[in-house]
Parts: structure tokens; sequence; C-alpha cells
């Protein structure tokens, strides 16, 4: 690896407070590869043997039935370890995982990964942690899908980008989706029809969508369909476990 991808990793919450010696032990047996879009990272039920770690490009983690129904669970972007709970406990993905855009990924050993973990209680701590912001990721998500409406949840999701995107509480800043329109009604839990509906019914209060472009232009109009709430839709960044 090179010194830009160990500072790569080290913006990763789950590597970012180790110490160097557990880093390089840590990363010893890692292989860096580079996957085309559309790659298959794994499948559904298959054991990890490596616990991957995006450093550039994006990759879609989808479910699928037994009727090879899919839905996309989330979007992942860097810098961002993934299915790190099938790693540590050496048990089948419940999830494939596929690449959106060109992606270079650090494939860090799982045997090495679970060895060094039962002596060093500062990656345990960590591992904690990411395991958390998972879990109340999901929860943030279920509540979504439960307690909004199509168009709610398609608004919220709009206006909490655009808040991200802008880092100030302006809301009509041109943004752009951060993937396609299929995908992001997979991940909205709705059908590409019901996107579409949902689109034209933002469009009459105030939200312009061009592609895969839009724009807030009436930030009043867009409260009257969506307060976001920050326990339900501002992501976490850094959670730690704290000991005293």
């Amino acid at each position: 690896m090179q010194s830009s991808d160990l500072d790569a990793l080290k913006r990763l919450p789950l590597l970012a407070d180790l110490k160097p010696s557990t880093l390089d032990w840590v990363t010893r047996e890692a292989q860096l590869q580079r996957f085309p879009a559309g790659t298959l990272l794994f499948e559904r039920g298959e054991r990890p043997d490596f616990l991957p770690v995006l450093l550039e490009g994006s990759v879609e983690l989808v479910g699928r039935s037994p009727e090879q129904r899919e839905a996309v669970t989330a979007l992942l972007t860097p810098v961002d370890a993934f299915i790190l709970a099938a790693t540590l406990t050496d048990t089948p993905y419940l999830m494939a995982a596929r690449v959106v855009s060109r992606a270079r990924i650090l494939l860090l050993h799982a045997a090495t990964l679970r060895r060094q973990l039962s002596m060093d209680p500062a990656l345990s701590m960590a591992m904690l942690a990411s395991l958390a912001a998972h879990y109340r990721g999901l929860v943030r998500q279920v509540k979504n899908l439960k307690l909004r409406s199509a168009i709610e949840r398609l608004d919220c999701y709009l206006a909490t980008l655009a808040t991200l995107a802008a880092q100030s509480p302006r809301l009509d800043a041109p943004t752009r989706l951060p993937f396609d329109k299929r995908r992001l009604a997979s991940q909205l839990g709705m059908t590409p029809e019901t996107l579409s509906r949902a689109i034209a019914t933002l469009r009459a209060h105030g939200v312009e969508v061009d592609g895969g472009a839009f724009t807030i232009n009436d930030v009043q109009r867009l409260g009257q369909l969506c307060r976001p709430d920050h326990l339900m839709d501002q992501p976490e960044k850094d959670l730690r476990v704290e000991v005293d």
C-alpha cells in the first residue's frame, strides 16, 4: 500500500485511533484491488475471507429474495468498511455487494483481524463502535420506511442530501443524486413508478428534478411535506465507545 492508502484508512473511524503497530498488523496480509462497475464482490450465503474497505468509487449492498427480487439496502462511499458483523463472527453474508462505480478496495484478512481482536482492547472498542453505528443506521432506516409515506421519504432524503452537500442550512443549491433513480427508488423502499409520481408531486412544492440533479427553490413549501428529524435523517460520524 501507498502512504495515501494508509492516510485514507485512518479516516475510517474503525481504524482511526489504532496504534501504528496495530494498524501494521491488521494490514499485513491485506490485498489492494481495483474493480470495474458491475462487479459482484460477493453473494449472499458466502462466508467472508476478508473485511472490505472501500477507498475509491461506490458499492451497493443488495438484498435478494428466493424469487430473485432485489432491494438496495445501502449505497457505500469512501472511506467505509462493510459487512463487519459477518466478518467478525465468520457467518454467511446476508446481502450481496456490487460495485456501482469503479472502485478501489482494500481487503483485510478476516482471520488476522479476529486474532488481533483478542489481543488489542483498542481494536475491540473500535469494532464495537462500528457495529453500534451500523445498527443505529438500520434503526433509522426502519423508522423512515415505517413512519413516512413515499413522498415524505423522498422529500426528507433530498432535503438531507442538499443540506449535507451545502454544509449549511440553505437548501437551494443544485445538488446531484449519488446514484441513478432506479437505485434511489430501491433504497427508499418504493417502485420506480412510485418514485416518478413522488417527483411529480414535489415539483408542485418547489423542487426541480432534472435527470440526476435536483434544486430546492422554496424551503418553506418543502417544509410543508417533510420536517427532517436529526434522530432519523442525520448520519452519525465518529461514534465511539466511551470508557470512564
